[in-house]
């Protein structure tokens, strides 16, 4: 399973909607519904379930679904 399909996994058990369509190009804010309080929480899922660490300089960049899949993938420890 891509990064990509394990973190709309993740979003859709995040937020309680197994039907929750989650796209590369899906922004997390609008698209998704998550405001920062969630995101952040979000984000300390991410790590922690696949391993990364998340500066919060990175996440400022982290806009859409894709932004978080590419990031897993190039941080991802081995």
């Amino acid at each position: 399973m891509t990064a990509l399909e394990q973190l709309a996994k993740l979003l859709r058990e995040y937020t309680g909607d197994g039907s929750l369509r989650v796209e590369r190009g899906s922004v997390i804010a609008t698209d998704l519904g998550l405001d920062s309080y969630d995101f952040a929480s979000l984000l300390g899922d991410v790590e922690e379930r696949f391993g990364v660490e998340i500066s919060d300089r990175a996440v400022m960049e982290l806009l859409t679904v894709g932004d978080v899949a590419d990031y897993i993938e190039t941080h991802r420890h081995a």
